[in-house]
């Protein structure tokens, strides 16, 4: 039955083309917030202070953690009238995600005396962005586990959809913020104004390019009785689901990193203006090229992610390379350090030792689809809304950790933002001279040594999801099953 199973294959080209022309639109409006240029935003544009930064991070991933999960509960026990679970929400939501990332990027005044009203009208705006985000994100990725019941044929799908999606997000969210700047300084106007104008043609714009996601089908159905009955019941599936919970666990570690959101203060503070570029190219310019020569590797990961699977022996030990690499190459680039042409040395090394790290959204992807099929193996039930809405919510809390932790570390340095210096290099503290380059470079590295932990308590081999795949697709066709699950022996 397996055989057969993986011989099939469902998805036209022409639906995957689309879907991924979709998942790139989307992209485009999380290059301006999933990167560390949304905390520069709020703290060097919208001139907000760092500890303000810290505390509303953590307001925004606390509504995050509580949001999610309700909206994944949802999708879960709701079905459309046509009998579909998620499609129609990647059709009604591009739209109000578009408007409201243009709203999120207005600042209306810098004034100290606003300070309240530009932190309320932020506050308020985040959350309705996010809610309008959270719907659509957890049906375009909770959708990749319904493509198809060949689960070899839904990791190509996903290896495809990571790829391309995660390259769009690298690129973008590396270039915009080096275009804002130097076009800001070319023309002689505010920061403000261009990331507004950026706003609207990437965030508005790239929303509507996510109308294409809708072009993806689903092929997994399950009886409504099988559904869950209420909220309580899908977060007990949601805490019977092992796998789910601890590569959860291993991201929430893994946020600990947050010296990455560091780089940008440090090429402001600690690199002569003059390093490259005479000046032209500043510190978004340069964190630009730090994230481009450390990051662009990782693709060549992605390329191969099917290929670590096979010779690693799953995606789970792929992930435990990914992080003994990155414990390696930070420890070497730290002791090389950063002055003068040091700099580029440590990149290079940090640059190779990102390669496995390609693989790492293809990787967590795959085993939660894995997850929402051993659940209803299991169970009967599936749970492609509070899977992919925990994937999400964890992604975002992770994020918000990491950028909280980040201001939090600049608060306690004695970070104070300096604008509109002929020179940067010696404005700021001695305790931020003297730590933010063991903070940009090993805190990274102690995350992916907590990282690791939870992944070696993870049991699902190749044998158990070939058995999985064959009892899913007998039950499907009301055929007799191998008697080993608990359903089936319910």
């Amino acid at each position: 039955m397996a055989t057969a199973t993986a011989e099939k294959n469902y998805i036209p080209k022409k639906e995957t083309g689309n879907f991924i022309i979709g998942l790139t639109g989307q992209n485009l409006v999380y290059s301006l917030i999933g990167g560390s240029f949304f905390t520069y935003f709020m703290t060097d544009i919208a001139l907000f202070p760092a500890l303000a930064v810290s505390a509303l991070l953590i307001i925004m991933k606390v509504w995050d953690g509580i949001n999610d999960p309700i909206i994944g509960s949802f999708i879960d026990r709701h079905t459309f009238k046509n009998g579909e679970k998620l499609r129609p929400f990647l059709r009604y939501t591009p739209l109000p995600v578009g408007v409201l990332t243009v709203l999120l990027f207005l600042v209306f005044s810098t004034k100290e005396n606003l300070l309240w009203l530009r932190i309320s009208y932020f506050i308020i705006m985040y959350i309705c962005w996010d809610l309008a985000y959270t719907v659509q994100d957890v049906s375009v990725w909770g959708i990749t586990a319904m493509v198809s019941p060949n689960s070899n044929e839904r990791d190509r799908f996903v290896q495809w959809a990571r790829t391309i999606g995660s390259a769009v997000y690298g690129a973008f969210s590396t270039l915009i913020p080096m275009a804002i700047e130097m076009i800001a300084n070319a023309k002689g106007v505010s920061m403000s104004l261009v990331t507004l104008v950026f706003a609207i043609i990437f965030g508005l714009g790239g929303a509507m390019i996510s109308y294409r996601c809708y072009s993806a089908q689903e092929r997994i159905h399950v009886n409504i009785a099988e559904k869950q009955s209420s909220l309580g019941e899908s977060f007990l599936l949601l805490f019977k689901n092992k796998m789910l919970l601890l590569v959860t666990l291993a991201n929430l570690f893994g946020s600990l990193g947050f010296g990455a959101s560091l780089v940008t203060y440090f090429f402001k503070y600690e690199i002569p203006a003059d390093f490259i570029g005479g000046g032209i190219i500043g510190a978004l310019g340069l964190t630009t090229i730090y994230f481009a020569m450390t990051s662009l590797p990782s693709f060549i990961g992605m390329v191969f992610a099917d290929k670590f699977k096979k010779k690693l022996g799953g995606y789970v030990n792929v992930l435990i390379l990914i992080q003994v690499t990155n414990i390696i190459v930070r420890i070497i680039a730290f002791f090389v350090g950063f002055e003068g042409n040091k700099l580029w040395i440590s990149m290079i090394i940090i640059g190779i030792g990102s390669i496995p790290a390609g693989a790492s959204s293809i990787a967590q992807t795959s085993i939660f689809c894995d997850s929402i099929d051993y659940m209803e193996w299991k169970t009967g039930k599936r749970t492609e809304g509070i899977t992919f809405s925990m994937q999400t919510s964890f992604t975002k809390i992770s994020s918000g950790i990491t950028s909280g932790l980040a201001t939090l570390a600049l608060h306690i340095l004695g970070y104070i933002a300096v604008d509109n210096a002929d020179v940067y290099v010696g404005t700021q503290t001695s305790a931020f001279d003297t730590w933010i380059w063991p903070l940009v470079i090993l805190t990274p590295a102690i995350a992916s040594v907590l990282f690791i932990i939870p992944l070696l308590f993870v049991n699902y081999n190749k044998e158990k999801r070939v058995l999985v795949e064959s009892d899913l697709k007998a039950r499907r066709e009301g055929k007799a099953e191998s008697g080993i699950s608990p359903y089936c022996q319910k």
